[in-house]
């Protein structure tokens, strides 16, 4: 059954009970980004945003996980739409440098992808409920106040790109189509938060140096 928010968007009364781990996750990431009272919002609105949905988020229910009222939250972020972006944003930074920095780390275009990998997918297991929130409701935000998150999401795809075409020109990566192999890379590390539980034998670290050896198996190289 459809309802109206009290923000006056459509919502469901259907909500996604969250794991305690992940909420323990959301809770250490933004204790390390934020103080004070922005800091109860933002995990307030994390877990909102991971429950119902962007849509399904009121203010209401919001200020109501981050224990304060409605008017309190509108002190430090004028609008649901301001407080989403620096979810988003923040998120987005560390989601992306989680695939960029290591594989910046190293020279050759295998261990790039191999680093890269293991690090993303490790990403996407540890944090898993916050990579969801960010990475489905970004879908709903493509005007020009999310320009940045996007072109965060366009430079680790572009940077996918060159390691890829770099292991293809040196001969070390056999790929009929790079661009498909981009996508297929980055969307299975990424679906990652969608399906991993945290009570799962597969520990975050080795679950993202799996999937780093599967990603060498699919570009045709060997693991180093």
């Amino acid at each position: 059954m459809t309802t109206m928010s009290t923000d006056g968007t459509p919502t469901t009364n259907a909500s996604l009970e969250l794991e305690p781990q992940a909420v323990d996750a959301i809770e250490r990431y933004w204790a390390d980004r934020a103080t004070g009272p922005s800091r109860k919002i933002l995990i307030g609105a994390t877990l909102a945003f991971a429950e119902l949905g962007y849509h399904g988020a009121s203010t209401r229910a919001i200020a109501a996980r981050a224990d304060m009222s409605p008017a309190a939250v509108y002190i430090h972020f004028a609008s649901k739409v301001e407080l989403f972006h620096h979810i988003a944003l923040e998120g987005h930074k560390t989601s992306t440098g989680a695939f960029n920095e290591p594989a910046e780390l190293v020279a050759d275009p295998a261990s790039k992808l191999r680093m890269g990998v293991a690090s993303f997918a490790t990403f996407n297991a540890e944090m898993n409920t916050f990579s969801r929130t960010i990475e489905y409701e970004m879908r709903l935000h493509h005007d020009q106040r999310f320009a940045d998150v996007w072109r965060l999401r366009r430079g680790v795809e572009d940077h996918m790109r060159r390691i890829l075409q770099a292991g293809v020109d040196e001969g070390v990566f056999r790929i009929a189509d790079i661009e498909w192999m981009k996508i297929l890379l980055l969307s299975n590390c990424i679906d990652i938060a969608r399906w991993y539980r945290h009570e799962s034998p597969h520990t975050p670290m080795a679950l993202g140096f799996r999937y780093a050896d599967l990603a060498m198996s699919l570009v045709g190289a060997v693991a180093p």
